[in-house]
């Protein structure tokens, strides 16, 4: 499994640094925590290399300006990746974000498929969708001996069969599963993508991972809402602007 990316967070609101130190944790980031953007770059000067920074945008207008300012001008953080997440969907507030040297703009409510390929892009991730453990059996057709095999992890790009006697490379297979709690039966044709024999590899199980070739906008949809429900569905986060108080300087 590929290293966390280092995130550096700056958030103003404790309730939200827990939910977006969460959040970005279950899509394999390493945050590290600041509060203001002076915490920020002292962090970054004492505790980097970070592959991008991610701002809480909610702040008074004035602040977010200054903020912005310190993070575009520092010697050591300007050159990293910036995101900003903030409740107004403005466009003219997105372009002036923009315009300050922000990478991106994200919108509250987060959108998980969303932010991670934005934030898998500016960090150079290879995976464009994050995936879940899952425990599914999956009906297979096609030239696999075996007509049924456990699935241990999913996304919207495939899924993972645990197998000793995985088939080679670019083999097509028909899939039929139901996703947990769920009572539709998917149907789905994937490939082989990646086989890892018994023994190949010590620290990962023996399978192969297998690519979706032809998954309907419906189908694409519902291993989403899965996946989204399965990261972040147990997390609520509803910031209020009146939450802001000023930090002490650091």
């Amino acid at each position: 499994m590929s290293e966390r990316k280092r995130a550096l967070l700056i958030c103003h609101t404790t309730a939200g640094q827990m939910y977006l130190g969460v959040f970005l944790n279950r899509i394999w980031f390493s945050p590290t925590l600041a509060k203001t953007a002076e915490e920020g770059v002292l962090l970054a000067k004492s505790r980097g290399p970070f592959s991008l920074i991610i701002l809480d945008g909610d702040l008074p207008e004035d602040i977010l300006n200054s903020t912005m300012s310190l993070l575009r001008s520092d010697e050591t953080a300007k050159d990293l990746p910036l995101v900003v997440i903030t409740s107004d969907s403005d466009t003219e507030v997105k372009n002036a974000l923009i315009a300050q040297g922000c990478s991106a703009v994200l919108t509250k409510p987060l959108d998980i498929a969303f932010v991670y390929g934005v934030l898998g892009r500016l960090s150079r991730q290879l995976r464009k969708y994050p995936r879940v453990p899952i425990r599914m059996q999956v009906e297979i057709e096609g030239g696999n001996p075996e007509k049924a095999l456990p699935c241990t992890n999913i996304s919207e790009e495939g899924l993972y069969l645990r197998t000793h006697a995985p088939l080679p490379h670019k083999t097509v297979l028909g899939l039929h599963f139901t996703l947990p709690h769920s009572t539709e039966k998917i149907r789905v044709s994937a490939e082989v993508a990646r086989a890892l024999p018994l023994g190949i590899h010590v620290k990962t199980e023996p399978g192969m991972g297998l690519r979706f070739l032809d998954l309907s906008d419906l189908v694409r949809q519902q291993i989403r809402n899965f996946v989204h429900w399965q990261l972040i569905g147990d997390l609520n986060w509803e910031p209020d602007s009146k939450e802001f108080k000023p930090a002490e300087s650091v």
